[in-house]
């Protein structure tokens, strides 16, 4: 699909929004046109106040300080830390901000600054500077310099002495970029050093980086490439981004917020939308608008979808651990985050995007201006405010989409906030401290490069502009790139499989536009002043349904979230601060006041009795074992007690989950019906099967390494309609493996469901603490030929074994020492031997000489350091890259074990790596091993938990089935 199509697509949902839009606003005065054009003109003084203060006081200087009237340079000035990372002593300022003045239609001041970056500015500097910051601020100012001269020399007949200098400076700018990529990954460095790259002993080139800092380099490399007929720069930031999205977590789809370069594993992993991660989505989606490329369409929208089903809290964004994402990693929320309502509107997504610009407006009209951390309960987290653009960004974006004249009142009262706050008389001085109104002597480039902009557009018609602004798209800097560089080639890397396309580009849905009523009941969200609902039934917890979306919904709003647990339990928690409103905060607590006391009730209900599954195994001479296995009861059914069984075959059912059409006949008839759980309630599988015939049900879990021996026992919910005759049971994971693999072997078994005896002996033993892991490799062939489920296949070379663990995407390698291996002679890669090095370290100082190694990684290490010369294998075929990792391994035991000083007890020493070379990927596989293990862990009663948090949030859980089943049926304890 071209370009041209993409942008028209997205603008027909725009526009078909702005239509609907029309018909639902609330009555707002319209701004007047002289107004608006008084305003217009205040936003370009406000501009050349700042922009002559610089030229006259700092230029050549990257930055203006405002109060002292003088020029910031790097290394003469004092060091302000990493802020100062974006300077480079080339004129900064000016470069970010040619754009500007083409916008303000001052063509004569464009030419002439023009002719002052060509003349002055040098980027041959031994200074250190950020990747990102420097892609965005001067590679984006040059590339949109460029474009803009071209386009006026073009269109308006000036500048016909332009010869594309500023396009020759890119392209300097980007070669001494290149060298950030050098890594293993292909995920640029956070620092480069202008003159000598990442090899000099002056490069302070770390090697962990912000996923936006990687993550935000496609669209200026992009149009580099295709401006100037040179590739690598486009391959580079496309490979950086493919390795981003190789790296987000598979479950969640969010991302870590800090990696390291060189392995890809995350150092931070908190995922939110705001600092350290903000432009990775916006260049996601904007990629797919400039470039046409579908994948990162798909892309975004995975992300799009994760973020507001883990991240967004009603109009609140708060970040959450993208490994554990309903849990919040931090109580705050920072500034940058203004920007997702903006991007929100390029989405189409405008209901959302109405309501975080809201929580935003009532923010900035508390304190002025957004600090830049606040807290959920809006106090301030960190004061300082540095004249950042993106809340007035998202105002631009949604008063083009919805026309809605309330958002010229927000640009009018930031306008005038800093008039009164930041203005000075030599600039704008950034804000210490909202709280006291303290000024700093700072004014980012950014500050001409996109506040002014903004505000400057906010107010204008596309008459008052000379630009056709739907020509060009902003990078996140707000530099103009143009649309058709699409046509100028395609660089792309090859597509992946697109599974949502079709579900990707559909516009809005129309019952989701209501921008004037959603505003309305935030008004005061800030303030806590909203009034108490009138003439609306609260929604009583004796009442509450989870299979109603509309209660759903009310318990939404009340600041009341469902979370589903591993176990098979879903959680309620109740923040005060993420209701709608103070009085649906209200209704919260009184809703969860009622659970309590409805759980308590309910606790004094007669407690199911355990039931169990038992057999007769039989083996080859003759002898066998009784297994007996603890199943958790059912609501529904005959309840067996005492000396009560029924017995019978057995029989598997197709499909497995026994939730769709089930194949008629009298197969079943007389037989215990075996299911998965999932996809409908447990009475439904049991009345589809005992309409068939079957004599009992048993239904096992879906969640892997389940047991009865760490998990509560589990009771299954009726839905109050008392049809079902037949038994059914619960069985978890564990207990069902052993059941199958007996069925595997012997399909005449007679099974017995009965109720569980307190002198049973309960399969397994407690001393068998493995027996799950050796269960796995023999229950394969039964598993495979049942669900075309492989789970294990092992591969041996010489001392190492790998186990290829398919159902967690991990691979198992042991030592063994079973035989003797004699490499032959060969030169390592240092990068590859330290590696190596670390990786057989890590197995041979683990108490059981193992180690969890992910594919992906045995990929990167297979693609980067083997010699092989073949094709690379595909994400289906991991067979040679471990043959040949485990060969590796071989490798370095016998360089350890033959070396004069170096004897296998040396790597069993405990040593601290001060060099930083321990395997960041052993690293963290073990601590999230040790995470799943708690995740797995059980410490609460059967059904109903209630604890407190120390964020006072409120916190219930129960069972899926009971939280919509009736009264009577229901089992939970407290």
């Amino acid at each position: 699909m071209s370009n041209s199509r993409n942008h028209f697509f997205l603008q027909i949902c725009i526009l078909f929004a702005n239509i609907l839009i029309s018909f639902c606003l609330e009555d707002v005065t319209p701004m007047s046109n002289e107004e608006k054009a008084e305003l217009r003109e205040e936003a370009r003084d406000m501009f050349y106040h700042a922009y002559r203060a610089y030229m006259e006081n700092a230029y050549p200087a990257d930055e203006l300080m405002p109060l002292s009237c003088q020029g910031r340079y790097r290394g003469l000035t004092p060091n302000r830390g990493d802020i100062d990372d974006s300077l480079g002593n080339f004129s900064l300022t000016l470069i970010d901000t040619l754009d500007t003045l083409v916008i303000l239609g001052d063509l004569e001041e464009f030419e002439h600054a023009v002719g002052l970056v060509i003349k002055d500015v040098s980027f041959n500097n031994d200074v250190v500077v950020s990747v990102f910051e420097t892609n965005i601020r001067v590679l984006g100012g040059l590339l949109s310099g460029h474009i803009l001269a071209e386009y006026l020399k073009q269109r308006a007949g000036i500048m016909q002495w332009y010869n594309a200098e500023l396009l020759d400076m890119a392209k300097d700018v980007g070669y001494r970029l290149l060298p950030a990529f050098n890594t293993t990954t292909g995920i640029p460095y956070a620092r480069v050093n202008l003159k000598y790259g990442i090899k000099s002993d002056n490069s302070e080139a770390a090697k962990e980086t912000c996923t936006a800092c990687a993550g935000s380099v496609i669209l200026e490399m992009a149009a580099l490439s295709r401006l100037t007929g040179e590739p690598i720069f486009e391959q580079k930031a496309h490979r950086a981004m493919d390795e981003l999205w190789k790296m987000r977590h598979r479950s969640s789809d969010l991302m870590g917020s800090v990696l390291n370069v060189h392995s890809g594993d995350w150092v931070r992993r908190d995922s939110g939308v705001g600092a350290g991660i903000d432009s990775y989505y916006e260049y996601c989606l904007k990629a797919y608008i400039l470039l046409g490329d579908n994948k990162y369409l798909n892309r975004f929208n995975r992300h799009y979808n994760a973020v507001m089903k883990y991240i967004s809290q009603g109009p609140m964004l708060l970040d959450v651990h993208m490994h554990r994402p309903h849990t919040n990693s931090r109580n705050f929320m920072d500034a940058l985050l203004a920007f997702w309502p903006g991007l929100q509107v390029l989405k189409g997504d405008i209901k959302p995007a109405v309501e975080t610009h809201e929580m935003l407006y009532q923010v900035m009209k508390r304190h002025k201006f957004i600090p830049e951390a606040f807290t959920t309960d809006f106090q301030v987290h960190w004061g300082n405010h540095p004249l950042r653009p993106e809340f007035l960004e998202s105002t631009y974006f949604l008063y083009g989409a919805t026309n809605d004249p309330h958002y010229l009142e927000v640009g009018k009262n930031v306008l005038k906030s800093l008039q009164k706050y930041a203005r000075v008389p030599c600039g704008y001085a950034a804000v210490n401290d909202v709280r006291t109104g303290k000024k700093e002597d700072r004014m980012d480039s950014f500050v001409l490069a996109e506040t002014f902009k903004y505000l400057y557009l906010l107010f204008s018609d596309a008459d008052d502009l000379i630009l056709n602004m739907d020509e060009f798209i902003f990078t996140t800097e707000a530099h103009l790139l143009p649309l058709s560089l699409s046509h100028f080639g395609n660089i792309t890397a090859k597509s992946e499989d697109l599974d949502d396309y079709e579900n990707a580009r559909t516009c809005p849905n129309t019952l989701q536009l209501f921008p004037g009523s959603v505003r309305k009941t935030l008004w005061n969200m800030v303030d806590g002043m909203c009034p108490k609902k009138v003439g609306k039934k609260r929604l009583m917890a004796a009442e509450f349904s989870a299979s109603n979306l509309n209660h759903l919904k009310i318990i939404k709003d009340m600041g009341i979230n469902i979370i589903a647990l591993s176990d098979g339990r879903v959680q309620l928690l109740h923040t005060f601060s993420a209701a709608r409103s103070i009085s649906d905060a209200e209704d919260g607590l009184l809703f969860m006041q009622e659970m309590v006391e409805l759980s308590k009730l309910q606790s004094q209900q007669p407690e199911a009795a355990p039931q169990a599954v038992s057999f007769q195994t039989k083996n080859a001479d003759g002898t066998g074992n009784f297994i007996v296995l603890q199943a958790g009861p059912a609501h529904f059914g005959m309840n067996l007690k005492g000396d009560l069984k029924v017995t019978g075959k057995s029989i598997i059912i197709h499909p497995l989950k026994g939730c769709g059409s089930l194949p008629a006949g009298d197969k079943m008839k007389g037989k215990i019906a075996i299911m998965e759980r999932g996809d409908c309630m447990f009475v439904e599988k049991a009345r589809r099967v005992q309409k068939l015939g079957a004599i009992g049900a048993i239904i096992i879990d879906n969640t892997p390494s389940s047991s009865a021996h760490t998990s509560p026992m589990f009771s299954m919910s009726g839905d109050g309609t008392d049809d079902v005759k037949i038994p059914a049971v619960f069985l978890f994971t564990q207990e069902a493996s052993k059941l199958l693999l007996s069925i595997s072997k012997d399909s005449t078994l007679d099974l017995t469901l009965s109720e569980l005896k307190t002198d049973a002996a309960v399969w397994p033993p407690s001393e068998e603490e493995s027996m799950f892991q050796k269960l796995k490799v023999s229950v394969q062939e039964f598993l495979n030929k049942h669900t075309g489920i492989a789970f294990t296949r092992s591969i041996l070379v010489g001392n190492f074994k790998a186990n290829l663990e398919s159902s967690i995407d991990m691979i198992k390698i042991s030592y063994l020492k079973n035989e003797i291996y004699r490499p032959t002679k060969q030169i390592v890669n240092p990068k590859w031997s330290q590696i190596r090095t670390t990786l057989l370290r890590s197995i041979m100082k683990s108490q059981k000489k193992d180690v969890l190694v992910s594919f992906n990684d045995i990929r990167m290490y297979y693609e980067s350091y083997s010699k092989i010369k073949e094709e690379t294998p595909n994400n289906g075929d991991i067979r040679k890259p471990t043959e040949w990792l485990l060969r590796e391994l071989n490798m370095e035991l016998y360089w350890n074990e033959n070396q004069p000083k170096i004897q296998e007890s040396h790597l069993l020493e405990d040593q601290e790596e001060s060099d930083g070379n321990t395997s960041d990927v052993a690293k963290s596989l073990y601590k999230q091993t040790v995470l799943d293990d708690v995740k797995n862990e059980s410490t609460g009663t059967d059904d109903l938990i209630i604890s407190e948090e120390r964020d006072s949030s409120d916190k219930i859980i129960l069972s899926k089935e009971q939280v919509d089943a009736s009264e009577k049926n229901k089992k939970d304890e407290l």
